[in-house]
């Protein structure tokens, strides 16, 4: 169900942040959404990737957080599934500045689509889409103020700056195949 306050009543949105319920949501250029908990799926498949990702992100001196804030001002921000981010990045809000790679767990009904004009204006090097039911990835990478979407090698690993490369396994599996070639089933 969609919904649309034309002015979100002050009371709804202190119940909201009494109880947590603001944690993901996100203001697009002044416009409030407010962004249901994902599901358990979603999460698992994040905590899943986070996984593999934080060791490569250590070794390179970055740093890989869930749910984070990446900010452009006092009314525009979002909040993807995993980001890894350059330490001067890093804020009292969030992340502002720029990111290496956001990844987004594309679910039934968000937002995932609509995001990418953002992160292309935020500095965002990389942007991972990964279907949550079917593991099916997409990695963009910013060409002319927009995201292109990268072809996969023969193999049909899309390879990403860190040193990771990703593809669809069998059935609903993300593989990520790590520097050095070891490999991870998410």
């Amino acid at each position: 169900m969609r919904v649309v306050f034309l002015e979100a009543p002050e009371q709804l949105l202190a119940e909201r942040r009494r109880l947590g319920l603001d944690v993901r949501d996100e203001m697009w250029e002044g416009e409030l959404h407010m962004v249901p908990p994902p599901s358990f799926g979603h999460q698992l498949r994040e905590a899943n990737l986070l996984r593999p990702l934080g060791p490569v992100a250590d070794k390179a001196g970055l740093l890989v957080v869930a749910g984070a804030g990446l900010y452009k001002g006092s009314k525009s921000w979002r909040v993807p599934d995993l980001v890894v981010l350059r330490p001067e990045h890093v804020t009292h809000r969030g992340v502002e500045g720029g990111a290496v790679l956001v990844v987004e767990i594309r679910s039934l009904g968000d937002e995932t689509d609509t995001k990418s004009p953002f992160y292309a204006r935020f500095g965002v090097e990389e942007l991972l889409i990964v279907e949550r039911d079917s593991a099916a990835v997409t990695l963009l990478r910013p060409a002319d103020g927009a995201f292109r979407a990268v072809a996969p090698d023969d193999g049909g690993w899309l390879p990403c700056a860190l040193g990771v490369a990703f593809r669809q396994g069998e059935g609903s599996v993300l593989e990520v195949r790590l520097p050095g070639g070891t490999m991870s089933r998410c």
